[in-house]
């Protein structure tokens, strides 16, 4: 499993395994009809409680990834979680068997003026103000992408204080805003690397990105979370699942 929890008290401990399994599970690590470690297991490796795991557990099979059989154990049932858009679902999928040591760094968090595109996409007044959060996600100490999200400022005000480097984001906003991102809206663009967004995921100026804008909304279909990101399109590509 190769993770390991915070006991600090900052975040609760039955989501962090939560979250540690659905990113193993989204990105392919464990594949459909594969068995996930028991819960005896888990309790070892983590040295937390039945009951905690269980929780766990219990997201992830309300999410639809996996489905418990008596006697059998937990098995992966889906790569995604369930999701209201029935049409088109889009992914970005890596190129790796899912066993890199992933890791991020923190570029930039501040304060800003929200421009026009991000009062749009958040649904936002006139001159509100958002935080901006700009980081490089690794694989491997490989650098894979940049990643910009934007927060409503009056939603988050304490995000100023988080180090996201070591904390998820997803999982603060459950476990300090209790939200939960229930559905996305993306659009995704093919462009040239920068000067700069080449130096920051190192590659020539000039290669191919994968520019993705992504809208999240939570279970009141309220905008809450805006994101710009570029991957390297020498690492990603995309599937789209169409419903005939």
């Amino acid at each position: 499993m190769k993770h390991e929890l915070d006991f600090s008290g900052r975040e609760q401990l039955y989501y962090q395994i939560y979250d540690y399994m659905y990113q193993d599970i989204v990105t392919g690590k464990y594949q459909i009809g594969d068995l996930i470690p028991a819960e005896s297991e888990m309790m070892a490796y983590y040295k937390v409680s039945r009951a905690t795991v269980r929780k766990a557990m219990d997201m992830l099979a309300d999410e639809g990834l996996i489905e418990k059989k008596r006697g059998h154990g937990t098995y992966v049932k889906n790569l995604k979680a369930k999701s209201d858009n029935q049409k088109i679902v889009n992914f970005l999928r890596e190129h790796s068997d899912g066993k890199r040591v992933a890791s991020k760094k923190v570029l930039d968090k501040t304060v800003i003026s929200a421009d026009q595109e991000v009062l749009e996409n958040l649904q936002l007044e006139e001159g509100a103000k958002v935080i901006r959060i700009e980081r490089v996600r690794y694989a491997d100490e490989k650098p894979m992408y940049i990643e910009t999200n934007y927060l409503d400022y009056q939603w988050v005000p304490e995000a100023l204080e988080k180090d996201f480097s070591k904390e998820s984001l997803r999982v603060y906003y459950v476990n300090h805003c209790h939200i939960k991102l229930a559905k996305a809206e993306e659009k995704i663009y093919s462009i040239l690397a920068d000067e700069r967004r080449a130096r920051l995921l190192q590659v020539e100026e000039g290669a191919p990105l994968i520019y993705v804008k992504r809208v999240s909304y939570d279970e009141n279909k309220i905008p809450r979370e805006y994101v710009e990101a570029y991957y390297r399109a020498d690492t990603y590509y995309l599937t789209v699942e169409l419903a005939l």
